[in-house]
Formats: C-alpha cells, structure tokens, sequence
C-alpha cells in the first residue's frame, strides 16, 4: 500500500505543469525542485511529432465516435453517391475507413515502435548482466550497470523496474510486469530465470548466458529464413509496385486506340491513386511484420 502511495505521488509530480508550480508560493518552489531532483527518471522526452499525434487523436476520439459525426459520415456518402460517380465514392470510404483504422491501431503501432530495439539489444544485455553477476555484483547493482550502458527500451524498462523498486514495490513483481508490458519470449524466459533465482537460489550468471546464446541462436535461424521469404516477396513486390501499374497503363492504352475509352478517366484515377497504393502499402506492412522477434 505504501509503495502504491508513492508511485502515485510520483506520477503527481511528474505530470505537474509549468503554470501550476509558478502559481505555488516561493517557499514551496525549492521542495518541489528538489523531490524533482530526488526523481531519477530518464530525462528524455517523446518527440514532439508524436506528442501532437497523441493529443490529435485524444481529442478525435470522443469526436469520431458521436453519433452526429457518424450520421454525418453517412449522409455526405449519400450526397456524394447521387451526386458524384461511383469510384468517388469508393474513395471516400476508404479514406474514412483508414482514417478509423488509423485511429484504432495507433497505440499498437507506437508500442511496436517503442521496442523495435529490443529484439537486438537483448542478448547483449543478458551477457552483459551475466559478466556483471560472475565479478561479484548482487542483482539491484547489476540492474544499475544495465541502466546506464545504452540498451535502448531495455534500459528504460530497467529503469522503470528499478523505480518502482526504489519506491516500494519488489523485484519480482516489478520484473513480472515489465514481462506483461513487452511481448518477447526471450525476455520472459530470462524473467522467469531471474524471478526463480530470487525465489529458491541458483546460478543466475550461467543461466542467463544460455538464454542469452539460445535468444542469438534462435534469431540466426529466424534471419535465415525471413531472408528466404524475402526474396519470394521482393519479386512480387516488384511486380506490384513496378511492372502492373506501367503494364496495365500500355494495355488500356493500346485498347483505348481500338475500342475507344475502355474505362472513364476516373477509374483510372482512382486505381493508380489509391488501389496500387493501397497494395504496395500493405504488402510492406506485411513484410515488416514477418521480420523475426526474439
């Protein structure tokens, strides 16, 4: 209970504003400046790009899901269905359609992002921990050294991990949760290794070296493979991306010249503006999604 007192405490603090603490007396302003020094949190801020997209989105939400908004969506795709040809409609939904899908997914997509590092960071920092462990050091120093060596989103989870510790919450249930938060089977077997070792005893520097050799011999098998399919992809990406959209342009050409116009001038505005996008958008969404994880 004291630990989650403090952690509350903690998130107060950090997410006071300039204007708040200007407001606060003088004599005040030296404790909170200090509490802010005691706070060993990772001074490094979200970029600027992604914060207005997080508040952009904050703000649509509740707009896009009304329903007004919705009725209104409707009747303009009504409008434009009477008004306005068919392939202008078609556009129309897709661009709302990706417009909520965007709003949808983009939390996943931005957690994805967040430990896209995490995959090659991994094993080093295992070895790491295995080589601070066999000279000498207890866990909490070795979690220490992890910290401060430059691992990406590893070491700002340890952080985390060592924040949450230093505040009253223990090891294992702070290691148990940064497992929970980052979907890696690699990490959740070297926190269950930890997490046991804490528990009952053990040689915890040599187990996290073999899982630290198993994570780099897994990942070697999983490239060689994701290298075998890439080369499948590529040529049909190629294909795609390159050959269809210049082969279909000289057919309807050549068929225009014989038949007259074969499609109107917005079908085919609409194919080469949205529908090959469309494909060669999600075909590398595709393959960067079969690109292996530990």
């Amino acid at each position: 209970m004291i630990g989650g007192i403090a952690l509350s405490s903690i998130s107060f603090f950090k997410n006071i504003t300039i204007k708040d603490i200007d407001s606060k007396k003088e004599s005040n302003s030296g404790k909170v400046s200090s509490i802010f020094s005691r706070l060993d949190f990772e001074k490094q801020k979200p970029s600027m790009e992604t914060d207005r997209i997080d508040e952009l989105r904050e703000r649509l939400i509740p707009i896009m899901i009304k329903k007004s908004t919705l009725t209104a969506i409707l009747l303009i795709f009504i409008l434009f269905f009477f008004i306005m040809p068919a392939e202008m409609c078609a556009m129309y939904l897709v661009i709302v359609g990706m417009f909520y899908v965007f709003l949808i997914y983009y939390p996943k997509i931005k957690e994805q992002k967040n430990y896209s590092d995490l995959n090659q960071e991994l094993p080093y920092a295992l070895r790491h921990m295995g080589i601070e462990l066999k000279s000498g050091k207890g866990l909490h120093d070795t979690l220490l050294t992890i910290r401060n060596s430059g691992y990406g989103s590893f070491s700002k989870e340890i952080n985390r991990v060592l924040e949450e510790v230093k505040y009253g919450k223990s090891t294992e249930d702070s290691l148990l949760e940064m497992s929970e938060r980052i979907k890696s089977e690699g990490l959740t077997r070297a926190i269950q290794q930890i997490v046991g070792t804490l528990r009952v005893g053990g040689n915890l520097a040599y187990s996290l070296d073999i899982i630290a050799k198993d994570i780099s011999f897994e990942m070697q098998i999983k490239l060689k493979e994701y290298s075998q399919k890439l080369n499948s992809f590529i040529l049909i990406y190629t294909f795609i991306a390159i050959l269809a959209p210049v082969i279909s342009l000289i057919m309807l050409m050549a068929g225009s010249t014989v038949m007259g116009d074969v499609i109107s001038s917005n079908m085919l505005m609409l194919i080469y503006s949205v529908f090959f996008p469309m494909i060669v958008m999600f075909m590398g969404v595709f393959i960067k999604r079969l690109e292996p994880k530990v």
